[in-house]
């Protein structure tokens, strides 16, 4: 069944670009479109672009008039105001989690929430409901520094999703961790997309896609 436009989350077209001291392309004329409540993955060799890309996505590279749209909108025609809008309606999930160390697992999962100055007692409604669905319960109190890497990756995961994004952008979520862990996190990232959130996947890990093929409905690109 051909996909309807008005499902289209996100358009790339022809995406060109360069470090401005190479004289080499990284992006050539890239296309590439995202539909609503896909699960998506890019799997791109090393030194390939999943970096600057990601950044492309949020914005934080602005990319040149006509080349990347979001619900049919061009976002490089966004105010401030529109890109932090846009930008809560995803969220990342980085390999090296980027959590902060001191704080407890707690703290870290509920910290996007307060920068929003969002109500104390919603925080911890969707709080409540993510430490449940992820089993976060047992280690809820512990800094983050002292869990192990499969465990800070679920923590990492957990602030991704707290605030209920449209998209989830997972940067290469198991490079870190064995393939227990790695098979865990697949099956999170299977059940967000099952519960009607759009997945888009960097990786070049063969175990994950093959796991995922088995376990669910894919799109795959290869770059």
């Amino acid at each position: 069944m051909a996909k309807k436009e008005h499902n289209l989350l996100i358009n790339v077209d022809e995406l060109t670009w360069w470090f401005g001291d190479s004289p080499e392309l990284l992006f050539n004329k890239f296309s590439f479109a995202l539909y609503k409540w896909d699960f998506t993955i890019l799997m791109w060799k090393s030194g390939s672009g999943k970096t600057v890309f990601s950044k492309f996505l949020t914005r934080k590279i602005k990319s040149a008039k006509d080349t990347i749209y979001y619900k049919m909108k061009d976002i490089s025609t966004y105010t401030d105001d529109e890109v932090q809008l846009y930008r809560r309606k995803l969220w990342l999930v980085f390999q090296d989690y980027k959590l902060i160390d001191y704080m407890t697992v707690k703290e870290n999962i509920i910290y996007p929430l307060k920068i929003y100055w969002m109500w104390e007692a919603t925080i911890e409604a969707k709080y409540n409901r993510i430490r449940k669905e992820l089993n976060l319960i047992p280690f809820e109190d512990r800094p983050v520094k002292k869990l192990s890497g499969g465990e800070k990756q679920f923590v990492n995961i957990a602030r991704a999703i707290i605030h209920d994004p449209e998209l989830i952008i997972a940067d290469e979520p198991t490079g870190n961790l064995d393939r227990d862990n790695t098979q865990k996190v697949a099956d999170v990232l299977m059940r967000l997309n099952k519960e009607w959130k759009t997945v888009l996947l960097f990786t070049h890990d063969i175990h994950l896609l093959n796991y995922l093929k088995k376990n669910t409905e894919i799109n795959l690109f290869k770059l």
